[in-house]
């Protein structure tokens, strides 16, 4: 930081070129680790609201958990289940990647 505001980098240009790219692995992570955890709670939605007024808090969890228990309609449950695939496999894979770099830097 001090070399960059001795070379004459000021605001957003020190956030820029010299702040942000020291965060970015951590926000990186940060970020599909809240997107895993969204996908994937169950407890707190289900016990604290149930899937909340007219169905407006249902993660996909407790989606699925509703279409296998008070719908009785397994398949749907599983589909809803198993639709969180595609997306989960690749933030997990590049998460592994990323921190697999993050250990081997330090």
């Amino acid at each position: 930081m001090d070399a960059a505001k001795v070379d004459g980098a000021t605001g957003w240009r020190l956030f820029a070129h010299v702040t942000f790219p020291m965060i970015a692995n951590l926000y990186l992570i940060v970020t599909l680790l809240s997107t895993i955890f969204a996908l994937g709670d169950f407890t707190t939605v289900y016990f604290v609201t149930g899937g909340g007024p007219a169905e407006s808090t249902q993660t996909l969890a407790t989606l699925g958990v509703r279409y296998m228990q008070d719908l009785f309609e397994p398949r749907l449950g599983v589909a809803t289940a198993l639709s969180a695939l595609p997306v989960l496999i690749p933030l997990v894979v590049v998460l592994m990647r990323k921190l697999r770099s993050f250990s081997v830097q330090q």
